[in-house]
């Protein structure tokens, strides 16, 4: 019976360890998808900023005359 016993302790420690495992690449995964987002985010922001700069631009090449 102990050898049953061990094969028990032993098969609770690897489900154990394999619910470690995939709660540490869920939250992983969860960062990396809150990276991405965030990235967006910027990367748009980036965009209106660069349209608001050249519309800014036009109007003072306009206004100089050129």
């Amino acid at each position: 019976m102990p050898v049953h016993h061990h094969a028990k302790r032993q098969h609770g420690a690897i489900l154990l360890e394999s619910l470690v495992a995939l709660a540490v690449l869920s939250l992983c995964a969860a960062g990396t998808l809150s990276a991405l987002e965030q990235m967006e985010a910027t990367s748009q922001s980036l965009r209106q900023l660069l349209t608001d700069v050249r519309t800014q631009n036009d109007r003072v090449e306009s206004a100089s005359g050129r």
